[in-house]
């Protein structure tokens, strides 16, 4: 986590409270912080009521102590502090409480509405008040003052505020977190969230690292900079390393399973297939068959083999004295081809998997060899599907009931989502044999996916927001 905009702020010469003890003892500090602490702010006894309210606390059940008086629930002071982990200070001018981040600060007194936030006025609806040797105040705004957050229908307090914003580019790390860009963030910014609401920090401000390849351990990312360098970024710490001096253009990075290797499409064309090093930045090249505009490169667990897209273009044809109204171009062959290239045979010829004329998405290599992809009608006539290819060449559909819009696959099969005919989208599990078994859906427009490396947990965007799914438990993380 970086700290630097943080700040602790702490007043050394006051009395400190201990918090959490069901008291604020003013006894020995001065007769006029007693004046305001107890006697102006107390609390007719006959008038108070007192009662028991349970709210849950960062994912915890809280019985808080509270007071109605005149109409209002007011909560203990102390106690609401201890709970969501801000400092409580009683000092010559009243209550001065920070939270753990020391990126909020807030003066009050018992008896006055008014108080400051980071040094600036606000008002409470009711004031706080001193019963039976206790301080209460009142609950929602001494909360978000402090930069929790409240959800009243299932009385629910962060201690931190959940981020506002539209976030992308989700990847999950090995400590379970989720780094997500904020899209619409100024200057680039990357967050890293657990999947408790309330709880995450800044990343990375890094431009180019707005999105990444990750390794199969999570335990780094790697992407290009603005020169054509390849960077690595810890995704524990943040820190970010240049690897080796290669400027070329790479696309499509893919770390080997052993993390030894990255993989890369490589060239202005997208002509050529590379690999890097990660240990000495060392750049060879696998495959340069000239032949130009490929993409999504996949290659197996084993490194056996390559699997890529090949966006094959129309074909350029004139009569023999080539004049230029005679110029036509044949796009009959045009489309994407998957091919497959053995990766254990030195100067091996990629092999072509497809001729259909339908475009080809997300192509994985699996466990067991094959080949799956997700077929999408060129002119969309027809629906989306997906499509295996195994080792003898054969291939098959996947039956499923969605029309799927994307897939990636994790150690025991594949996650895909796509839309069902009421509109809803649906999210499933599918193992070696072809069966699915539903994880989440919903109606809202999901946009993105992202899978934790055992593929238990789920983290998506709805409408830019960022939620996590776990045992088809959805999670807000941002709003």
């Amino acid at each position: 986590m970086k700290n630097s905009k943080w700040l602790s702020a702490t007043l050394a010469s006051a009395l400190l409270v201990t918090v959490g003890a069901g008291t604020v003892s003013a006894a020995s500090s001065s007769k006029s912080v007693k004046a305001v602490a107890v006697n102006t702010a107390a609390a007719k006894t006959s008038t108070v009521k007192e009662g028991i309210t349970t709210w849950t606390v960062d994912g915890t059940p809280i019985a808080f102590n509270t007071i109605d008086t005149n109409g209002y629930k007011l909560y203990s002071l102390s106690q609401v502090a201890d709970e969501i982990g801000a400092n409580l200070i009683l000092g010559a001018t009243g209550f001065e409480l920070n939270d753990s981040k020391g990126l909020h600060s807030v003066l009050l007194n018992t008896g006055s509405k008014s108080y400051q936030v980071d040094g600036g006025p606000q008002e409470f609806t009711v004031a706080p008040v001193i019963y039976k040797g206790k301080a209460y105040v009142e609950l929602t705004k001494f909360v978000t003052a402090l930069g929790g957050e409240l959800q009243a229908g299932p009385n629910t307090i962060l201690s931190f505020a959940r981020p506002e914003g539209e976030f992308d580019s989700l990847h999950w790390t090995a400590d379970g977190s989720i780094v997500a860009n904020k899209s619409d963030a100024e200057t680039a910014l990357l967050l890293k969230f657990s999947t408790q609401p309330g709880n995450y920090e800044m990343f990375s401000s890094d431009d180019s690292a707005a999105d990444f390849a990750v390794s199969a351990d999570q335990a780094w990312g790697a992407y290009n900079d603005d020169t054509g360098l390849l960077n690595l970024i810890n995704l524990s710490s943040g820190a970010i390393k240049k690897l080796g001096t290669d400027n070329s253009v790479k696309t499509d990075l893919v770390w080997s399973q052993d993390g030894k290797k990255i993989y890369f499409v490589q060239g202005d064309k997208q002509e050529k297939i590379g690999v890097i090093s990660v240990e000495t930045g060392v750049v060879s090249t696998v495959l340069a068959d000239k032949v130009e505009n490929k993409s999504a490169l996949s290659i197996s667990a084993d490194e056996k083999s390559a699997l890529y897209i090949v966006n094959v273009t129309g074909v350029a044809k004139n009569d023999a004295d080539s004049t230029e109204d005679s110029l036509t171009v044949d796009f009959s062959g045009a489309g994407e081809q998957l091919y497959k290239l053995d990766l254990t045979v030195k100067d091996a010829k990629p092999a072509a998997l497809t001729t259909t004329p339908d475009n080809k998405l997300y192509p994985e290599i699996l466990a067991d060899g094959s080949i799956v992809y997700l077929s999408a009608d060129a002119d969309g006539n027809a629906a989306n599907t997906l499509k295996t290819v195994k080792a003898d060449g054969t291939s098959a559909a996947i039956a499923l009931n969605v029309e799927v819009n994307w897939s990636t696959a994790v150690s025991n099969g594949l996650i895909a989502a796509g839309t069902a005919t009421d509109g809803k989208t649906v999210i499933y599990s599918i193992n070696a044999s072809g069966a699915p078994t539903e994880l989440f859906h919903t109606a809202e427009d999901v946009s993105e996916v992202a899978v934790s490396t055992d593929g238990t947990k789920l983290a998506i965007v709805i409408d830019g927001k960022l939620w996590v799914i776990q045992n088809g438990v959805a999670i807000q993380l941002s709003k």
